[in-house]
């Protein structure tokens, strides 16, 4: 599957939508980070791969880009809100973008790009201060490591599923060992109280889902907590 994900990458950067904003994100960006970035390695099973679309996009058309993701052996097909994933046994490939104002049930066009966006809370957040990591010989748009660190935080507090949670979780606490810690504390100084006592409540349920990550945990709780209240 590692070179199926090279060959998709490959795409995106071939089409220059890295550098036209189109970010990796979720468990894929993780894996950057960790052969990239220092993040400890550990195995991470995850049959998706998340990429994160500005709205409005800025970047030109890209009339065959959707044709060369199929042309890697991946089908096009839509879900019920209308927005578009290409899939094959192993893998499946979402668009993203972030949800605005109000929200809506239904798929952002992308018209440029072809495809039918999901919007989601939040990920708003991973536009802001992206870098690039070349990956064999591509340069790809991944979050900043705090970015990505905080948004993980958020979603594991809103997760209904225990599974999710958890993940979400792990995540956030290894690449929170690369952050600089006032970096983090700034970004978390931006979110309302009340989203900031449910991400700390939230590391205070993985203290007992993951003890042997116990002195992570305790570092990131504590960074957390010297936010001004």
């Amino acid at each position: 599957m590692v070179d199926l994900i090279g060959k998709i990458l490959g795409v995106f950067a071939d089409n220059n939508l890295f550098e036209e904003g189109v970010e990796l994100i979720g468990s894929w960006c993780f894996k950057l980070y960790q052969k990239h970035l220092g993040v400890e390695n550990f195995p991470l099973r995850t049959p998706d791969i998340d990429f994160l679309i500005p709205t409005p996009f800025h970047g030109k058309e890209h009339a065959n880009f959707i044709k060369e993701l199929e042309e890697l052996g991946f089908e096009a097909d839509f879900k019920s809100d209308g927005s578009l994933y290409l899939w094959n046994a192993e893998l499946k490939i979402e668009f993203i973008t972030a949800e605005k104002g109000k929200g809506t049930d239904k798929a952002i066009k992308v018209n440029k790009l072809g495809v039918n966006a999901i919007p989601l809370r939040h990920v708003g957040l991973l536009l802001d201060k992206p870098i690039m990591v070349t990956d064999n010989g591509k340069r790809v748009r991944v979050p900043a490591p705090s970015h990505f660190c905080l948004h993980k935080l958020i979603i594991a507090s809103r997760r209904r599923k225990l599974d999710k949670t958890l993940k979400d979780l792990q995540q956030a606490i290894y690449t929170s060992t690369i952050v600089d810690s006032k970096e983090m504390q700034e970004l978390f100084q931006t979110l309302p109280k009340k989203r900031r006592q449910s991400v700390l409540r939230i590391l205070d349920k993985a203290k007992t889902e993951f003890p042997s990550m116990g002195a992570e945990i305790e570092k990131l709780s504590l960074t957390l907590q010297n936010v001004k209240k």
